[in-house]
């Protein structure tokens, strides 16, 4: 069935990133100034696609890749020079122009994700560096890493690629650079604790958002209310602590309202506090018997406690996210203690996760039925494979390229779909409440 199909590699990148837009953009971010040897649209796709090259990413394996592809002989200088803050101003604005196209919601929610717009998830990973850009990325393990530089991302589940992307000193905070608008409005956001912050999760409920986030060990919230009512001699919670109760429990479900201390920005130098209630859920592990607490704005008749520990799951789309940029893209590589160089990789290897995405959709939309069989990771290791030639795709003649375009698409077409018919993706897996299927179930038992 896939042999009648093509993909169309070429057709649909030149598509969604015009050679003329990359050139107009290029002249506007002083990349080009005169006629040189290293032309903007090779280099550009070399920097996206050439992280194939060994088992590392270095300049000079780049600059090979340049020059197999282009047939054009270099001398290391005069592709290392192209490195330059004008380069980075390039990149940064390709990435941000590419990523406003993919980051909106592909399709609606289902299962117990129907009732919300979008399902947000947002974490940070860090790349450490030369230890000579202390300076400008000042890391927070000197010991072993005086380098290293954080990247934020704020990812939609059912997107192509992160909403946005945010690129600080390993010192930095994930709190504070996470900010909240009115475009959270009818949006799941996903954390973990280190985005745990009452005013945070305030401001979220103000702009009529919703979050699930675990609940911190130090966090202590006091119980006012239960939204379910157990038989017989139950545990009292009323009025008390979390952690004056929890040890005692043994009911499969914890589902609770609860009362916390919001600290609210400063204003003429004093900072007031309110008290604002939440709703604390728990779900006893069977293996463990320890409670998983999670803390969260959800009303019971959205989720019950079981339903949102299974999306809270979906949390890992991001770590995902984060292992396919180094494991498959080298985004840890980076071979240089020169600042452009290493912002020119990090905005490029963005890029890649997004063509990545890109050609991911326009395969899906060849195999029909079985592109709902084709996982992003099975996809991520077929593209890294696949790199270079994609690259020389782009980069020769169209009839010089035709030989190979036509052998590509037949390998990914035939390799991308996962033979195990019966394995939901991770998202699909949410939905149709899967995961905690034969773990937990809603028991009428009572401590």
């Amino acid at each position: 069935m896939a042999r009648h199909k093509t993909i169309g590699i070429r057709e649909v990148l030149t598509t969604f990133l015009p050679r003329g837009v990359l050139e107009r953009l290029a002249r506007q971010a002083g990349l080009v100034q005169r006629r040189r040897k290293v032309r903007v649209h090779p280099l550009f796709w070399t920097l996206v696609l050439g992280f194939g090259t060994g088992g590392e990413r270095t300049i000079a394996s780049l600059r090979r890749t340049y020059e197999r592809a282009t047939g054009c002989q270099l001398v290391p200088s005069a592709f290392y020079d192209r490195f330059t803050p004008a380069l980075v101003k390039l990149l940064k604005t390709v990435a941000a122009m590419l990523l406003s196209r993919v980051a909106e919601p592909t399709r609606k929610l289902a299962g117990p994700l129907a009732a919300f717009r979008d399902v947000v998830l947002t974490d940070s990973t860090v790349i450490r560096l030369h230890d000579l850009l202390a300076k400008a990325f000042p890391g927070s393990r000197t010991n072993h890493s005086k380098a290293a530089l954080k990247m934020h991302a704020v990812l939609s589940a059912t997107g192509a690629g992160p909403r946005s992307i945010k690129v600080t000193a390993e010192r930095a905070h994930d709190g504070p650079i996470f900010t909240v608008g009115k475009w959270v409005k009818d949006r799941l956001l996903l954390f973990d604790l280190g985005y745990f912050r009452y005013q945070l999760f305030s401001c979220i409920t103000r702009n009529g958002g919703y979050f699930i986030v675990r609940l911190k060990k130090s966090a202590d919230p006091l119980v006012v209310a239960l939204h379910r009512r157990w038989r017989g001699r139950s545990v009292p919670m009323v009025g008390r602590r979390v952690s004056e109760f929890i040890g005692l429990l043994r009911r499969q479900t914890i589902d609770a309202k609860v009362e916390v201390s919001v600290q609210r920005r400063s204003y003429r130098g004093v900072r007031h506090r309110d008290r604002e209630c939440f709703r604390l859920v728990g779900v006893r592990d069977p293996l463990t018997k320890q409670y998983h607490l999670y803390l969260t704005n959800i009303p019971p008749d959205k989720l019950t406690p079981v339903d949102i520990a299974q999306v809270y799951s979906a949390r890992w789309i991001v770590e995902l996210f984060f292992r396919e940029l180094k494991s498959r893209y080298h985004a840890e590589d980076m071979p240089s203690s020169k600042r452009p160089i290493v912002e020119a990789l990090v905005f490029a290897v963005l890029i890649t996760f997004v063509v990545s995405r890109v050609l991911l959709a326009a395969l899906r939309r060849k195999l029909g039925t079985l592109g709902a069989r084709v996982p992003e990771e099975r996809w991520a290791t077929l593209f890294a494979a696949a790199a270079l030639d994609i690259l020389r795709i782009m980069l020769w003649r169209p009839v010089d390229a035709a030989p190979l375009t036509a052998s590509l698409d037949l390998t990914l077409l035939h390799e991308a779909v996962d033979p195990n018919a019966g394995r939901a993706l991770l998202l699909h897996r949410v939905e149709s409440r899967i995961q905690f299927k034969h773990r937990v179930s809603v028991g009428k038992c009572c401590a």
